[in-house]
C-alpha cells in the first residue's frame, strides 16, 4: 500500500529538472499538508475539493487551482472517480529564472478568476492541457517541450497572478512553517497511539495554550481534530487496498471511539466506509489507468 504523507510533504524533486508531473485520482487524497514547492492541480474528469488558508475551492473540469509555495491545503477528490494532474516547481528551478521568488505569492483558482485574469487564465489551462497530452504520450523530446511549457505557465503564474509579499511577512511564514513541520512530523509517527496536546507542547518547549493557539492560527483546524484527520486518511487508504473489517482497520490506526470515527468520515467524504469501499470497486484504478496509457489525448471543453 502507497505511503501518505501528511502536513509537510517531502516532494523530492530531481533537481536537475526542477518540476515533477503526475496523474492524482480518488485514491490520493491528501489531508492538510504544505511543501516548499509550489503545486499545480489540473482537473480533468470528476471534481476536487480544495481548502486552502481556510477557503473552499471546487475545482471542476478542466479548470485548475494553484498552491504556492508553504500555503497549507488539503484535496478531495469526488467518489467514484475522478482524475487530473498534479504538477511540483521548486523552488530551485524558480530561483534559476526570479532573483527573489519568495518575493511573489501565486493566487490562482477558476473560481476566483477576475475578467481581468480571464484571457491569461484560458491561456494557463492551454499550457496545462498541452503538458498533459505531453505526460501521456511520453515522446523521445517529453523533457524539452515540458520544461519549455513549465517555464511558461510559470511565466504566466508570476506575471498575471502575482501579488507581492513584503520580507518580514515571507520570514515570519517560513518560521511558523519550520515549527508545523516539526510538530506534523511528530503526528506522521505517533498518530496510531494516543497522543496528548501536552506531550506534544513539551516536545517543541512550548506552554499547552500556546501550542493549542498557534496550530488553530496556522491550521484552521484544532490540533485534535487533525490528528484524527490523519488517522482517518491512513484508514481511507486501507480501506482501498486491503481486506481487513472496518472496526480492525481504524483501531490499528488508534481510531478507538467508532461513533466519532463514522461521523467525521461520513462528513468528509460524504459516504459510509462501506460505500467507499463499493464505489472504489464500481471504477477501478487500474482500468482509468489504461485510458491515460494508451495514449489518450483527448481534452476538449464541456
Amino acid at each position: 500500500m502507497p505511503e501518505q504523507e501528511n502536513t509537510y510533504e517531502n516532494v523530492n524533486l530531481q533537481p536537475d529538472i526542477g518540476f515533477d508531473v503526475r496523474f492524482v485520482t480518488m485514491h490520493h487524497n491528501s489531508p492538510f499538508h504544505w511543501h516548499r514547492e509550489l503545486e499545480i492541480l489540473y482537473i480533468l474528469n470528476g471534481h476536487a475539493t480544495v481548502t486552502m488558508d481556510r477557503e473552499r475551492y471546487e475545482v471542476r473540469p478542466l479548470d485548475a487551482i494553484v498552491m504556492d509555495c508553504a500555503r497549507i491545503h488539503e484535496v478531495l477528490y469526488a467518489l467514484p472517480q475522478t482524475m487530473g494532474i498534479c504538477i511540483h516547481i521548486s523552488r530551485q528551478l524558480m530561483r534559476r529564472y526570479l532573483a527573489e521568488p519568495e518575493a511573489v505569492s501565486v493566487q490562482c483558482a477558476g473560481s476566483r478568476v477576475t475578467p481581468e485574469q480571464r484571457p491569461y487564465y484560458t491561456e494557463l489551462r492551454d499550457y496545462l492541457k498541452e503538458l498533459t497530452v505531453l505526460y501521456v504520450n511520453q515522446e523521445k523530446t517529453y523533457h524539452l517541450r515540458s520544461t519549455a511549457l513549465i517555464l511558461n505557465i510559470l511565466a504566466c503564474l508570476i506575471e498575471h497572478f502575482g501579488e507581492p509579499v513584503a520580507k518580514a511577512v515571507s520570514d515570519a511564514k517560513a518560521g511558523s512553517m519550520e515549527r508545523l513541520e516539526q510538530i506534523c512530523d511528530y503526528v506522521e509517527h505517533h498518530y496510531a497511539e494516543e497522543i496528548t496536546l501536552q506531550e506534544v507542547a513539551d516536545e517543541l518547549g512550548l506552554s499547552r495554550e500556546y501550542f493549542c493557539r498557534f496550530f488553530k492560527q496556522n491550521t484552521g483546524t484544532s490540533f485534535v481534530r487533525y490528528v484524527n484527520q490523519v488517522r482517518i486518511n491512513h484508514i481511507y487508504q486501507d480501506l482501498l487496498y486491503t481486506d481487513g473489517s472496518i472496526q480492525e482497520i481504524t483501531e490499528r490506526h488508534g481510531f478507538l471511539n467508532q461513533k466519532l470515527f463514522y461521523r467525521m468520515f461520513k462528513e468528509r467524504y460524504e459516504c459510509t466506509p462501506r460505500e467507499l469501499r463499493n464505489l472504489a470497486q464500481e471504477s477501478p484504478q487500474e482500468q482509468r489507468g489504461t485510458l491515460f496509457r494508451s495514449g489518450w489525448n483527448g481534452i476538449t471543453e464541456k
